[in-house]
């Protein structure tokens, strides 16, 4: 992220550990092996329910870190919550988070949808690829977020809403 200050690298949980020296980089150091075999590592917030469980991550894990991110974003709270990592665990193995509507009543329904997605406690219901993801935000985007909203719904932020909707209703 680029700030007034300079960069700062963020770490939303995304990144999986792969092999250093595969990529042609070399640090020293990174032949010891620094997590102990079954150690939970990353931000619980965004940790999928599979990973919390122990199973293998993979790229839809990674769609429900997205998912925690953009959920986060879009209300200014965390999709799952608890007062200790116990029961932020179960919250995210088992908890459904609150409507994002209901935090923000401006949310897209189309927004809405993609993040409830990205956040399906299996992975076979989430959405299979990053660029499936991207593809659903372009079309959010290019004004699919008013996809089955009646045409005479006013518009928020506009002066004329209500005078809109009640001219079409008239008409």
């Amino acid at each position: 992220m680029l700030t007034r200050s300079g960069a700062k690298l963020l770490d939303f949980g995304l990144a999986k550990g792969q092999q250093v020296a595969a990529a042609g980089f070399t640090y020293a150091g990174t032949e010891k092996q620094l997590t102990a075999e079954g150690t939970m590592v990353g931000t619980f917030q965004c940790m999928a329910p599979e990973q919390l469980e122990g199973a293998d991550a993979d790229a839809r894990t990674d769609i429900f870190a997205f998912g925690a991110m953009l959920y986060e974003m879009a209300t200014g709270r965390r999709a799952f919550e608890g007062k200790t990592k116990t029961s932020l665990i179960a919250s995210i193995v088992s908890g459904e988070p609150p409507r994002m509507s209901s935090l923000q009543p401006l949310t897209p329904p189309a927004l809405e949808r993609v993040v409830s997605i990205c956040l399906a406690k299996d992975p076979d219901e989430r959405r299979q690829t990053a660029h499936d993801v991207l593809l659903e935000l372009k079309w959010i985007a290019e004004g699919g977020s008013q996809a089955g909203v009646p045409r005479w719904w006013p518009i928020a932020g506009t002066a004329n809403g209500w005078r809109g909707l009640w001219l079409s209703w008239r008409s």
